[in-house]
C-alpha cells in the first residue's frame, strides 16, 4: 500500500466543479479498494461489517483475483469499455485483463465444434437417407461457410461497440453488461469470441439473474461510497448504483468464533439447511462452517 505515495498524482475537476484527487497509473480492482481502505482507515474486518461481506471474502477478493470479477472485467473490456472507480476523494481508473489471442483461437475452435454438431443434427432430421459420411461432409461445408462469415460479422460487432454511446444507470454489474450489449447489439456468443471467455461464461455476465458472487465487489466498494463507473468506447458513461448491505451479518461475541455451537450447527446442517444461512446466523464465513460440518464430532 505504500506504493500508492510512490505514483504521480494530478488534480482533476469533475464536472460539478468538485476537485478531486486522479492517480496515475491504473491499479487494479483490489489494489483500489486496499487504497480506498487506507482512505478511510479501516481495516478487513471493518470493511467486512460495513459490507455485509464476511471478513473471509474481503481477505480473498483482496488476495487473489476474484475469478467471476475477472470474467465480467474481460467481457467489459471486450466490448471496448474502460473502467472507473469514482470515490468522495479520488476517481481510480483500473487495469483492465488483457485478452489474449490464445484465449481467443480456444474460443473459435469451441465455436466450430458447437456449429459442426448442430450443422450434424440439423442435416440428419432434415435429410435421414444421406449416410454418415455425407452429412459429414455437408455439415463441414456449412461451417466452412459460417467460418467465411464469422470474421466479417465480429468486426461488425467491434464497430458498433465503438460506436455505441451509452449513457445510463444499472443496478449491478450485470445489468451494466447487458446494456452496454443491448445498445451495440451484440450477443453473448460474438462477445465470448471476442473476449476469449466461453459461452457459458459470456451468457452468465449477460444473465438476467441477481449478480450473485459479482454482488462481493459491488458491495465492498459500495460501503466506501465509491462507485463503479463504466467508459463505453462511443462515449457517455454506465454509472452502477451504489448496493446495500449484504445479509451477512457479523455479530459474533469475537470475529471468526461462532455464536453457534459445533452441534447446533452439525443439526441444522443435516437438516438440509443452506450453509450459507448458518453461517449468516453463526456471524462466521460459510467456509468456516463447511469445515465444522464436516469434522468429526469430538469424542
Amino acid at each position: 500500500m505504500n506504493g500508492d505515495h510512490m505514483l504521480p498524482r494530478t488534480i482533476v475537476n469533475t464536472q460539478n466543479g468538485d476537485r478531486q484527487l486522479r492517480m496515475s497509473g491504473a491499479p487494479s480492482l483490489s489494489l483500489a479498494l486496499q487504497w480506498l481502505m487506507v482512505d478511510n482507515g479501516l481495516s478487513e474486518q471493518e470493511l467486512a461489517a460495513m459490507s455485509g461481506v464476511s471478513p473471509g471474502a474481503v481477505v480473498a477478493f483482496l488476495g487473489r483475483p476474484h475469478t467471476p470479477t475477472v470474467t465480467w472485467m474481460t467481457l467489459v473490456s471486450a466490448m471496448r469499455c474502460q473502467l472507473a472507480v469514482k470515490a468522495p476523494k479520488r476517481i481510480l481508473s483500473i487495469a483492465m485483463p488483457r485478452i489474449t489471442a490464445r484465449r481467443r483461437s480456444h474460443e473459435h475452435r469451441q465455436w466450430e465444434t458447437r456449429r459442426l454438431a448442430a450443422y450434424r443434427a440439423q442435416i440428419v432430421t432434415q435429410s435421414p437417407h444421406l449416410s454418415s459420411s455425407e452429412v459429414r461432409e455437408t455439415a463441414r461445408g456449412y461451417l466452412r461457410s459460417s467460418t467465411a462469415r464469422l470474421a466479417g460479422d465480429l468486426d461488425a460487432a467491434q464497430q458498433r461497440l465503438t460506436a455505441a454511446r451509452v449513457d445510463v444507470a444499472a443496478v449491478g454489474l450485470r445489468a451494466a453488461a447487458r446494456a452496454i450489449a443491448a445498445t451495440a447489439a451484440v450477443n453473448a456468443e460474438d462477445l465470448a469470441l471476442l473476449a476469449g471467455l466461453s459461452l457459458g461464461a459470456a451468457q452468465a455476465v449477460l444473465d438476467t439473474s441477481p449478480d450473485g458472487r459479482l454482488a462481493t465487489p459491488h458491495r465492498l466498494f459500495s460501503a466506501l461510497s465509491a462507485r463503479l463507473v463504466i467508459h463505453p468506447a462511443g462515449g457517455g458513461a454506465v454509472a452502477i448504483d451504489l448496493a446495500p448491505s449484504g445479509d451477512w451479518r457479523p455479530e459474533a461475541p469475537r470475529p471468526g468464533h461462532s455464536s453457534l455451537t459445533h452441534e447446533d450447527i452439525r443439526s441444522r446442517a443435516g437438516r438440509g439447511e443452506a450453509l450459507a444461512s448458518i453461517a449468516r446466523d453463526a456471524g462466521v464465513s460459510r467456509q468456516r462452517i463447511h469445515t465444522i460440518v464436516n469434522a468429526s464430532p469430538a469424542r
